[in-house]
């Protein structure tokens, strides 16, 4: 479990997301320039190294890609949220410590 004091958490999931539209936008270029699931993902482990998402998550965006959906963002779910992470919590949690 990751331990941040302060903002610092909120700013770490902003920067993951972040990450994560940066990984679709090059999985969509590659794949609209023609290559398969593979070849992406070679390329994208000789660039990103270790922080390269994994195969399947290349695979799955590609899938999606190919059926037509061309955003980049994650579509919205129902349910739990994806972070509970927001400023009044941070402040709560904060005024809760002190």
């Amino acid at each position: 479990m990751k331990q941040c004091t302060g903002n610092l958490f909120f700013i770490v999931c902003k920067a993951s997301a972040m990450e994560a539209v940066e990984y679709h936008s090059v999985i969509k270029f590659l794949y609209l320039k023609g290559q398969n699931s593979t070849e992406i993902h070679q390329e994208m482990v000789q660039v990103y190294a270790e922080k390269c998402p994994n195969y399947s998550t290349v695979t799955h965006w590609v899938r999606k890609f190919k059926s037509g959906f061309l955003s980049v963002m994650d579509e919205h779910r129902e349910g739990r949220p994806p972070s509970v992470v927001t400023e009044k919590n941070v402040s709560t949690v904060e005024k809760l410590i002190m």
